[in-house]
């Protein structure tokens, strides 16, 4: 009868227990794991987790892991302990594009918990500044006269620079072929040289624009972007290419309530602060998003997956 009236009191008592565990969290450093390089992407991450760090009191450490299409970092962070110590960087290629077109990954984005996006920037289709190439009415005009004689220049696997490509042959119509590069600058290099017709720039590359050595010719937002305003979208061409790039954060599946929710709470008080925003939107490269919640992070990942799965066809972009 004691051991019995023990077991009931102890049952009793654990949620209680775990409650509060969850409320004095984070009590130790909080480990980022970033699944790729560092460099000026890694560095905005950091505007964001330092003002996290600040708001929750606790380091969070950056730790870039990265190799395999982003893969062996984020497979760590979805194997973690899912306590909230362990978080890692999210962005498109990590959380559902890797894991969609490689079928060795042994994850997929239902393995995270998304804890929000913290800022997005276009895309700008470019060409070298002495083509003929003058606008997208040239670039669809050219195509459909030559098809498959006329090249792009993207990143080899999933990168969203060549699935924004493939989109667009998708959504035009058009016959444009595939070269691959081991990055983008090196892509970007060959279109400045004239060796590849068009590609898709990131906004980081506004220097090549402003000095006259990549020619852009339409953006993938919403609205025109303000560091390029003669530029025309996608949209406006009456070409429904809607993709940005985005970063944002996410966990491993199975978090205790409480600590989700902080983290999320933390996340969206940091990207409020007028140095975090001011940090990101330096020189207009990117933007803080309206919504930075956990839904619209899960509800934009299922939109984009959807539209991958529309466009582009079933093994046309394998992983190497």
């Amino acid at each position: 009868m004691k051991i019995s009236r023990w077991l009931c009191a102890l049952a009793l008592a654990l949620p209680f227990a775990t409650s509060a565990s969850a409320q004095d969290w984070p009590t130790k450093p909080i480990q980022v794991i970033v699944p790729f390089p560092p460099g000026s992407v890694d560095a905005k991450a950091r505007v964001v987790t330092e003002a996290v760090s600040n708001i929750l009191g606790q380091p969070l450490v950056i730790i870039n892991k990265p190799g395999a299409g982003m893969l062996i970092g984020t497979e760590q962070m979805v194997r973690s302990a899912p306590d909230g110590y362990t978080i890692g960087v999210a962005v498109q290629a990590s959380t559902w594009i890797s894991p969609l077109i490689e079928p060795s990954a042994k994850y997929s984005a239902s393995d995270m918990t998304m804890l929000g996006i913290a800022y997005e920037a276009p895309m700008v289709l470019v060409a070298a500044p002495n083509s003929e190439l003058r606008s997208v009415q040239d670039l669809l005009r050219a195509a459909r006269a030559k098809p498959g004689k006329l090249n792009f220049a993207a990143p080899t696997g999933g990168s969203i620079f060549r699935i924004a490509f493939e989109t667009l042959k998708t959504m035009t119509g058009i016959d444009v072929a595939f070269v691959p590069y081991r990055g983008l600058a090196l892509a970007l290099k060959d279109v400045m040289g004239g060796q590849v017709e068009v590609g898709f720039a990131d906004t980081s590359s506004l220097p090549l624009f402003q000095s006259g050595q990549l020619r852009p010719l339409a953006v993938t937002s919403l609205k025109r972007w303000p560091q390029m305003p003669d530029v025309p979208t996608f949209l406006e061409l009456g070409i429904a290419l809607d993709t940005q790039s985005w970063l944002g954060f996410a966990a491993p599946q199975g978090l205790p309530p409480a600590v989700e929710k902080r983290l999320t709470s933390a996340l969206a008080e940091a990207l409020k602060k007028p140095e975090v925003r001011s940090a990101i939107e330096a020189n207009g490269v990117a933007s803080v998003v309206a919504d930075p919640s956990p839904q619209a992070m899960r509800k934009r990942i299922e939109r984009e997956t959807a539209e991958f799965k529309k466009n582009v066809k079933p093994g046309t972009i394998t992983f190497n």
